[in-house]
C-alpha cells in the first residue's frame, strides 16, 4: 500500500495513532504500540543501585545499560542506564521518583521530556507527509520512498476547509455563554452556512457536514482561542458533547487545549493560546501560526518535514522550537543523550575578557543625511554560513580535546576543535543547501505557481537560519554555549571589516554598515561595479555576498535625542527600480496609528519621484502639503476613528502595572467589560484625552467604542508631526519648524 504519512499522535497509555493517506485518497488510521525510554547517568555504583531499586517497580518495564554520548562534548561513549517505562502516562511519576532516590543530585536524567509523537517518528526513521510504502500492515512496517532533504517532493491530494463560528454578540464582547448564531464552512468549490434558531441542531449539522465532506485540513482564524473551545462549550450546554466529533476517529471533541502560556523571547513578551488538536484531521489556526502567516501552507509543510514534527504541532511552534527539533533529530541519530535542561554553564571571564567577548556584530555608524549613488551589499545567511565554515558549535568552541588547536576565534583566541564536525554545522548544512536549491528552482521555473511554492518553502528555511545564531546563546537551549555565540560575532566582525577594507581599496566610500550589510557609494555608480565588488569580497572571505540593490538616493535620519546622533537601523531611500525601501521609521512600526502611517507613506511617495538630492529638496514643499492636509482631516474629524487605533503588546498582567501606561488602562477597561487579556497579547485603543487627570478618561479600547467616542486631536497632530520630523530632520526641519510652517499662526485653535 503506497501513500503518505499524514499524522501521528499518542492515543491511550501505550499507543501511537498513525494516519496514512493512501494513493486512492482514503485515510487509514492504525494503532502501534509505543513505550518511551528515558536515560539516567551518574556514578557507576549509583546507577547499579538504581537499577536494583527499579527492577520490581510497576512504573518500569525493564532496565539495561547502553553506550551513549552523555554530554555533547564527549568524544567517547559512556554507559548510561536505559529505562523502558511502563507507559507514557507513568513517565512524570517515574522521573520524580528517580530524582527523589538520587536526593536531587546523584542522577542526571535524559530524553525525559521529548514529544512522544516526535520520538516515535525519530525511532522509526519517518517524517510527516513522507511518501512511503506500508509493506507490513500487521506490524506497521514502512518503506520510505522519499527524503526530508528532497526539494522536489509530491504532496498527497488534500481537501481544505475554512471554519468560523459566530455568536449572537459581535466579538470580542461575545463569550462562551452566548449562543451560536452561525457556522460557516468555506470549501474550495462551495460555501456552507449553518444558522437558525435551534443551536443544538446547528452543532449536529456541523458534525454531519464535516463527516460527509471529509476535509483533511481545517483552517480557522483564532480557532485555538475561540472557535474550538466555544464549540465545545456550546455542545456541553446543549447536552451533545458526546456527539461533537470533528476528527476522523469516533471520539467526541472535548475542547481541552494544551499549553496556553505567555513567554519571553528576544526581549519581547508573547502569548500563545492553548493548542486545540484534532485526531485524524489537521487543525491550523492561522492566527496562532507564525510560520503559516509568513510562509503559507507550503512553508508549514516544509518545516514539518525538515524538523520531523507533526504538522499540527509545527503550526503552533516557535522558530526556536524548530531549531531545537532539528538538534534533537541529530542527537538521537548520533547516540547523544538529550538533557532535561541546559547544563553547560558559561566559563568564568575577567571583566576585560567579558568586555572583549560581549560586543555583538560590527557597526559603522551611518553618515546622517542624503546620499546619492549608493549600493547595498549583503552577506547571504551570514551567521549560519560562518557556523558551518568555521565549525562553530557548543562542543567545538573551547573544546577540551584540542587546547593547542591552530583554529582560533579572532580577537578572543578561543580554540576550535579539529577532531570532529560540530552539531550546529551538521544541522545547518542540509538547511543551507536545500534553501539554495529552492532559490535556484524559483529562478529557473517559468510557472508562477511553482515559483510561489519554492519561495514559501525557502522562506520557511530562512527563519531557521535567522534564529540559529540567537539560539546558541539562549539560556534554555538544550545545546547552547555563550562562548560559541561570542565566537560567531567575532568572526562576523572580522569579515565585515575585511569587506569594508576591500570596498575602500576599490574606491568605494562606506556610508553605513551593520552586522551583515554594507552601504557603499561612488560617483556615477553602476550596478555591475557592485557585482564586481561582491566577487572580490567573496574571493577574500569565501562567504556568499551579493548586491541587494542600488539606490538613486538614501537618507539616514538622526536620532530625536540629538541632530548629530545617528540611528543604526533607520533609513529610507529609492532604488533605481523605483521601489521605495524603508526601515525603522513610523510606517514600519506596529504601534503607529494607521492614519499616521498612511500620512508618512504619502510623504515618502511625494519624495520617491526625485532622482537626485536637488530634486528631493524641491519636493519637501509637497511633503508639507501632505502634512497640512492630514492635520486638517484630524481637526475636522474626517478620519475614520479606527485608523487612529494604537496597538500595544502587554508585557505583563494588566493589574500588575505600577504606573498608568495607556495600554494597561485600556486592558483594565476591557477586563471590567469581561474581556481578559494575557501578557503578550495586543490591546488596541484610541487616545481620548492624553492629559486627563483620571486615567480612565485618557484612552478607550477599540472594542468599547460607540458613536459618542471622541479622540484627542492635539495628541494625534503631535504624532503626525513626529512622523514628519523623522523624515525631514536631516534637512534642518525640526518638529517646531514643521509646525510653524503647516499650522495656522495667530489665535490657537482649541483642538479637543
Amino acid at each position: 500500500m503506497k501513500g503518505w504519512l499524514f499524522d501521528v499522535y499518542p492515543t491511550g497509555e501505550d499507543q501511537i495513532a498513525v494516519c496514512f493517506k493512501t494513493d486512492n485518497g482514503e485515510l487509514r488510521i492504525f494503532k502501534d504500540g509505543y513505550i518511551p525510554n528515558i536515560y539516567v547517568y551518574g556514578g557507576r555504583g549509583d546507577l547499579e543501585n538504581l537499577e536494583s531499586e527499579l527492577e520490581k517497580d510497576t512504573l518500569v518495564k525493564s532496565c539495561s545499560f547502553e553506550e551513549k554520548r552523555v554530554k555533547l562534548r564527549d568524544l567517547e561513549k559512556k554507559k548510561a542506564l536505559k529505562i523502558e517505562c511502563g507507559s507514557m502516562n507513568k513517565v512524570p511519576r517515574l522521573v520524580q521518583k528517580i530524582a527523589h532516590l538520587g536526593e536531587h543530585r546523584k542522577y542526571d536524567l535524559y530524553n525525559v521530556d521529548l514529544s512522544y509523537a516526535q520520538a516515535y517518528l525519530q525511532e522509526n526513521n519517518l517524517f510527516p507527509l513522507a511518501r512511503s510504502k506500508l509493506s507490513d500492515i500487521s506490524n506497521l512496517q514502512f518503506e520510505l520512498i522519499d527524503s526530508a532533504e528532497s526539494s522536489e517532493y509530491i504532496l498527497p491530494p488534500l481537501k481544505f476547509v475554512k471554519l468560523s463560528v459566530k455568536s449572537e454578540k459581535p466579538r470580542p464582547r461575545s463569550g462562551f455563554r452566548d449562543p451560536i448564531s452561525e457556522v460557516r464552512l468555506s470549501f474550495e468549490d462551495e460555501n456552507i452556512s449553518i444558522e437558525g434558531r435551534n443551536e443544538k441542531e446547528n452543532i449536529l449539522r456541523l458534525v454531519s457536514v464535516i463527516r460527509e465532506e471529509d476535509p483533511d485540513i481545517i483552517f480557522t482564524r483564532g480557532g485555538d482561542s475561540w472557535d474550538m473551545p466555544y464549540l465545545a462549550k456550546r455542545a456541553e450546554i446543549n447536552e451533545v458533547s458526546d456527539r461533537l466529533v470533528l476528527g476522523r476517529e469516533s471520539l467526541p471533541y472535548e475542547g481541552r487545549g494544551e499549553g496556553g502560556i505567555s513567554y519571553f523571547s528576544y526581549g519581547r513578551v508573547y502569548y500563545r493560546p492553548p493548542s486545540h488538536y484534532l485526531k485524524g484531521r489537521i487543525h491550523v489556526d492561522t492566527q496562532n501560526s507564525f510560520i503559516y502567516r509568513e510562509c503559507g501552507f507550503q512553508g508549514l509543510v516544509e518545516l514539518s518535514r525538515m524538523t520531523r514534527t507533526p504538522l499540527q504541532k509545527t503550526a503552533r511552534s516557535s522558530i526556536g522550537s524548530a531549531m531545537t527539533n532539528l538538534q534533537i533529530h541529530w542527537a538521537l541519530k548520533n547516540d547523544v543523550l538529550i538533557p532535561l535542561r541546559k547544563s553547560d554553564p558559561e566559563d568564568f571571564k575577567s571583566s576585560l575578557k567579558l568586555f572583549e567577548a560581549d560586543r555583538g556584530g560590527y557597526i559603522y555608524e551611518p553618515e546622517i543625511g542624503i546620499h546619492e549613488n549608493v549600493g547595498e551589499i549583503d552577506f547571504s545567511s551570514f551567521y549560519p554560513t560562518m557556523m558551518k565554515k568555521y565549525n562553530l558549535s557548543p562542543e567545538t568552541v573551547l573544546c577540551d580535546c584540542c587546547p593547542n588547536s591552530g583554529e582560533r576565534v579572532p580577537e578572543l583566541g578561543y580554540n576550535i576543535c579539529e577532531k570532529r564536525k560540530g552539531l550546529i554545522p551538521q544541522v545547518l548544512e542540509p538547511v543551507l543547501e536545500k534553501r539554495r536549491e529552492y532559490k535556484q528552482l524559483a529562478k529557473e521555473t517559468e510557472s508562477e505557481e511553482k515559483r510561489r511554492i519554492y519561495n514559501n518553502r525557502q522562506n520557511a528555511l530562512k527563519w531557521i537560519l535567522v534564529t540559529c545564531f540567537g539560539y546558541l546563546g539562549y539560556r534554555n537551549a538544550r545545546f547552547g554555549k555563550i562562548e560559541a555565540h561570542e565566537a560567531v560575532t567575532a568572526f562576523a566582525r572580522e569579515n565585515l571589516k575585511k569587506a569594508s577594507r576591500i570596498a575602500e581599496n576599490e574606491n568605494f566610500e562606506v556610508v553605513h554598515g551593520i552586522v551583515d550589510s554594507l552601504w557603499v557609494k561612488k560617483p556615477e555608480l553602476k550596478y555591475s561595479e557592485l557585482e564586481t565588488l561582491c566577487s572580490r569580497i567573496k574571493e577574500e572571505t569565501n562567504l556568499p555576498i551579493s548586491p541587494e540593490g542600488k539606490y538613486m538616493w538614501i537618507v539616514f535620519p538622526p536620532s530625536k535625542e540629538g541632530e548629530n546622533l545617528p540611528v543604526m537601523n533607520r533609513y529610507y531611500g529609492v532604488l533605481e527600480t523605483g521601489e521605495l525601501k524603508t526601515r525603522g521609521i513610523a510606517t514600519r512600526r506596529s504601534d503607529t496609528p494607521k492614519a499616521v502611517s498612511e500620512a508618512q507613506e504619502e510623504m515618502l511617495e511625494s519624495l520617491a519621484g526625485a532622482e537626485d538630492e536637488k530634486e528631493f529638496k524641491d519636493r519637501i514643499q509637497d511633503v508639507l502639503k501632505v502634512v497640512k492636509e492630514y492635520i486638517s482631516q484630524i481637526k475636522e474629524k474626517e478620519i475614520q476613528i479606527d485608523k487612529l487605533a494604537v496597538k500595544k503588546k502587554l508585557s505583563r498582567d494588566p493589574d500588575s502595572y505600577e504606573i498608568d501606561a495607556r495600554s494597561a488602562i485600556a486592558a483594565k477597561q476591557l477586563k471590567r467589560a469581561g474581556i481578559k487579556l494575557h501578557p503578550g497579547q495586543q490591546v488596541e485603543y484610541i487616545v481620548t484625552n492624553a492629559d486627563a487627570k483620571h486615567p480612565r478618561l485618557r484612552v478607550r479600547p477599540v472594542q468599547l467604542l460607540d458613536g459618542k467616542s471622541k479622540y484627542d486631536k492635539e495628541w494625534y497632530v503631535d504624532k503626525l508631526l513626529d512622523a514628519t520630523e523623522e523624515i525631514l530632520l536631516p534637512f534642518g526641519l525640526s518638529k517646531n519648524k514643521i509646525e510653524s510652517k503647516v499650522v495656522r499662526k495667530g489665535k490657537q485653535e482649541k483642538l479637543r
